[in-house]
């Protein structure tokens, strides 16, 4: 097939990476400026709102999918009319908009932290009584990598706090005092030779952040009551099935432990493949990006199974010098050294971007993966 990508960072670097090995090729709908899939496709440089752009990006295309849900929703629509957008652009007007977002988790039946929306100052001090403090007051759309949020531990706090914000539509959420974070990742297929649908879970990931950006996932995350993982995915399931989805989806967790027991608090989600699923490519039977190709080309799933114990670090703001020699080492743009893989995207150095990563995998993979990560071999 040939597949559209909305987007050319590295998640669709990395999905094209897989579904070449596939057999498919790929087109990118990119706006102006870098990006990291120039040999990987024909690429159309455009703004995401010009219709002559997307008729001509969509030309050829027997299915679309996007690396990054906060795509305008008008471009999603508009090109679904040309062939199937996977996952669909319900599944990321969803997560476009934490309110939306939160209540659609309760539907589902996951717990989530109390929260309250805040469309002006005026609702502040209303949202500030039925939330309480401390609390995180975060835009409504358009944040991710610890962007556009503000943590408000008194009350004095908020109208400074929703200004640094741009007076925007917010949402106010309970800060919770949470043990650990973890993200499941979830695949959903409508296989074409099977007669329902079909999900799978990887292991649970456990994620540390460093300035609100992910710095380290480790996998299997320990700690976690299986009884709970085993609640928290049926509903999961039950979510993805009400969304009718098609593809990768991720969605992270606060794991608070309380007097009657441990909770899977619910964050936020990504309807798209995810930076924590990055150590699949070696550490599971299946990586994310394989199996979204298979998701989304209705093709059956690959195993989701672990491997052996993965840690993954980002490579956030600069390379050290000798990994950014891996760069040009082969076409993948991966080095694999002492069970150490080392993949680097291709992007201009910048604080906070990030540049690329490293997965360790084996019983030795967290001194493996410090070690690589410090510049060593």
């Amino acid at each position: 097939m040939n597949i559209g990508i909305v987007g050319g960072g590295q998640l669709g670097q990395m999905l094209a990476q897989a579904g070449q090995k596939l057999g498919h090729s790929f087109k990118f709908l990119v706006p102006p400026g870098e990006c990291c899939v120039e040999s990987l496709g024909e690429v159309i440089r455009s703004d995401f709102l010009d219709q002559d752009a997307l008729a001509e990006f969509a030309r050829g295309v027997d299915v679309f999918t996007f690396e990054w849900e906060n795509v305008p929703l008008a471009t999603l629509e508009a090109l679904s009319h040309f062939a199937p957008m996977r996952p669909s652009p319900s599944c990321a007007e969803v997560a476009k908009d934490r309110i939306q977002e939160k209540k659609f988790f309760e539907a589902a039946g996951l717990n989530v932290q109390k929260f309250a929306a805040v469309s002006c100052q005026a609702d502040l001090a209303a949202a500030l009584e039925h939330v309480g403090v401390p609390a995180m007051l975060k835009t409504r759309g358009q944040g991710y990598d610890g962007k556009g949020q503000q943590r408000i531990n008194e009350l004095s706090m908020a109208a400074h706090a929703y200004a640094q914000l741009g007076n925007v539509p917010c949402i106010l959420e309970a800060f919770v005092p949470f043990e650990f974070e973890i993200s499941l990742i979830a695949v959903r297929a409508k296989e074409i030779a099977a007669p329902m649908a079909a999900t799978l879970f990887y292991p649970p990931c456990h994620n540390k952040h460093i300035n609100g950006i992910l710095h380290q996932t480790t996998v299997p995350a320990e700690g976690v009551s299986p009884i709970v993982l085993q609640q928290t995915q049926v509903a999961l399931e039950k979510m993805l099935e009400t969304m009718d989805y098609e593809g990768v989806l991720c969605v992270e967790f606060f794991v608070l432990n309380t007097p009657v027991g441990q909770q899977l608090i619910a964050n936020e989600m990504a309807p798209r493949v995810h930076n924590s699923g990055h150590w699949s490519i070696e550490g599971a039977e299946t990586s994310q990006f394989t199996n979204h190709i298979k998701a989304i080309t209705r093709q059956q799933l690959g195993s989701t199974a672990l491997r052996d114990k993965s840690v993954m670090i980002n490579l956030v703001g600069v390379i050290p010098p000798a990994l950014n020699a891996c760069q040009s080492l082969n076409e993948d743009r991966s080095k694999h050294i002492q069970n150490v893989s080392v993949h680097i995207y291709g992007k201009s150095p910048r604080a906070g971007r990030k540049l690329g990563h490293i997965t360790a995998v084996g019983d030795n993979a967290q001194r493996l993966a410090d070690r690589a990560f410090n510049g060593g071999e």
